[in-house]
């Protein structure tokens, strides 16, 4: 039995256990205790489960971008899927659900981001490439047409770090503009890897405001 539903504190031990997992399967920076500490959630987030008979398969976190100073927008981040699990089009299943809840409480853009080294998993969000095999339906959803590939922008959350991100948005509100000033860097590109490896190294990762 597979369910998508919001997390509450009925959920807490499953969430731990799964976390315990998660951070043995190399997930330990994603989900420390100053970066995801599920007694400290936002109450204006929120956060995702995929349950899978009694088991928490896979959890993202639907929340207020602060990071970028736009908290009118949600950051889909914290997102992990257990290795057994890994084929269950979780991500796909978790979105559609937090861009409804967005929706409901007034949220103007939801946006996910990529590192820009995952060649294959942004060619999916370009709308480039489908799964081989499994079920693909997710591919024809609404939602996921509406991703939408920011070409002005890459993400990158902390000076200490060398990963950058593309950056996929779904406008809620189809007037809203987005202008983040915060964990950001300013390049044109289209979503090539050649286009951006680069990116830390020229003048604007000096200009880049993280705190």
């Amino acid at each position: 039995m597979e369910q998508i539903v919001q997390y509450n504190p009925n959920h807490k031990e499953l969430v731990e256990n799964f976390l315990r997992i998660a951070r043995e399967e190399g997930s330990a920076g994603t989900y420390t205790q100053r970066k995801f500490n599920i007694g400290e959630l936002d109450p204006k987030s929120s956060l995702w489960l995929a349950i899978v008979n009694d088991e928490v398969a896979s959890i993202s976190y639907a929340e207020r971008s602060f990071i970028t100073d736009t908290p009118e927008s949600i950051r889909k981040c914290r997102y992990h899927i257990l290795k057994k699990h890994r084929h269950g089009r979780y991500g796909f299943k978790m979105m559609k659900h937090q861009i409804a809840w967005a929706k409901e409480n007034g949220f103007k853009h939801y946006y996910w981001t990529h590192d820009v080294k995952d060649v294959a998993i942004n060619k999916l969000f370009q709308h480039k490439k489908k799964y081989v095999g499994g079920d693909n339906s997710w591919f024809e959803d609404e939602d996921y047409k509406r991703l939408t590939l920011e070409k002005e922008l890459v993400f990158h959350d902390s000076p200490k770090s060398d990963m950058i991100q593309f950056i996929y948005s779904y406008y809620i509100d189809p007037n809203y503009v987005w202008n983040p000033t915060k964990a950001v860097i300013k390049t044109i590109h289209t979503g090539q890897l050649s286009e951006v490896k680069d990116t830390l190294k020229n003048q604007y990762y000096t200009q880049t405001k993280y705190f």
